[in-house]
């Protein structure tokens, strides 16, 4: 699998596509819209994107490339804790830095520490943090960056402050774009965009009733120009619940009569998907007779799940992105820590196909004690 992230090596976007699936071919792209369009030319098959920021909010690029480019959707959501650090060629001190590079969000998220201790250096927009220090390290005044504490050790930086970040509680949210969008899983968050061709009073409030009506909750709403003028803006919803849901398909029917567009941009597990899933497991599991732990560690393993009935033990992992390049290794883990059976239990039905074709290769007795499947099929297993 190929992911596409805004690059060079180094930034916060390929930091968070190798949280994501560490075990893929990352594809570095030199813009946010280029790293997303890929996937749309068939460079990639997914882009990490950042989409929201907690200190300076909305990423616009990203916005942009859901709003007006036909076939991505939304696969997947994580979040990233930023930690802002200044770097400058070895040997260059504060006090004699001219210039700062860095992407404009970072910068904005910088901006009192720049203010208090480099109020005269000039500041540079980059299109990436991993590009400015490589702007920076080949300045022709001296200069510093603000990047990942990675871009230094892979470009030669010498880090001169660490976490310079205005607020300590800097979270931004990606996105994992992809040419369709998640299964249900029962947990599941929908973002959508919505725009009215005239401006009427109650037509905002119109739509709003619709999901309050059917206590269905918006867990973000905000607005952004549509590019037709002074006025004229989109509102950008997340819904919590599935676009395959009966009452959240009805509601979108009806919003799509209300306004003069209504797009999906994509229905995806929300980022509490891993708790979800082993609690909805312990509950299907005490249906059956069985005991359950979360979080146990047997011989050195960490099982998510561990159920116990008649005296076997079944580990059961939970997995809630596409990678599975680890899984024969916690098979065999599992295994060795005196575990009767190991369940893999994907968020994906997909990926869950893609692991119980791999085990097809594995050794005959290591096959037998993995099975594969989802939380809604797990109580056919037990």
């Amino acid at each position: 699998m190929k992911i596409a992230y805004l690059g060079p090596q180094g930034t916060f976007s390929e930091q968070a596509a190798l949280e994501y699936a560490h075990d893929a071919e990352l594809v570095a792209y030199r813009s946010i819209t280029a790293s997303a369009t890929s996937v749309l030319q068939g460079e990639a098959d997914e882009a990490v994107c950042p989409i929201e920021n907690s200190y300076q909010g909305a990423v616009t690029d990203t916005l942009d490339v859901l709003l007006h480019e036909e076939g991505l959707h939304i696969r997947q959501e994580l979040t990233l804790d930023i930690v802002h650090n200044l770097m400058v060629n070895p040997g260059v001190v504060l006090a004699a830095v001219k210039r700062v590079y860095s992407h404009p969000q970072a910068l904005g998220q910088c901006r009192r520490y720049l203010e208090q201790h480099l109020p005269n250096a000039e500041l540079a927009a980059s299109l990436s943090t991993a590009e400015a220090v490589e702007q920076a390290m080949a300045s022709d005044v001296p200069a510093a960056a603000i990047a990942p504490s990675r871009s230094a050790e892979l470009y030669g930086a010498q880090i001169l402050a660490p976490g310079i970040q205005d607020d300590d509680n800097n979270v931004t949210r990606f996105v994992v774009l992809g040419r369709s969008d998640h299964p249900r899983t029962g947990n599941d968050l929908t973002s959508v965009a919505m725009a009215f061709s005239q401006d009427r009073p109650g037509q905002l409030f119109g739509v709003l009733k619709e999901f309050a009506e059917r206590n269905i909750n918006l867990t973000k709403i905000e607005s952004r120009p549509t590019r037709l003028g002074l006025g004229k803006y989109y509102f950008l919803m997340d819904i919590e619940g599935h676009r395959d849901d009966p009452l959240l398909e009805e509601v979108l029917t009806n919003v799509g009569r209300k306004a003069s567009l209504l797009k999906v941009f994509g229905s995806y597990p929300r980022m509490t998907i891993t708790p979800y899933l082993a609690a909805l497991v312990r509950e299907t599991a005490a249906l059956r007779g069985y005991r359950s732990r979360e979080q146990v560690v047997r011989a050195g393993t960490e099982v998510d799940v561990l159920l116990q009935a008649g005296g076997a033990e079944t580990g059961v992992e939970i997995r809630a992105t596409s990678s599975i390049a680890d899984v024969r290794a916690t098979a065999e883990s599992f295994r060795e820590a005196g575990l009767t059976q190991a369940i893999f239990v994907f968020a994906d039905p997909q990926v869950a196909e893609q692991a119980r074709a791999a085990a097809v290769e594995w050794p005959e007795e290591l096959a037998a004690t993995a099975v594969f499947t989802t939380a809604e099929h797990i109580g056919e297993l037990l």
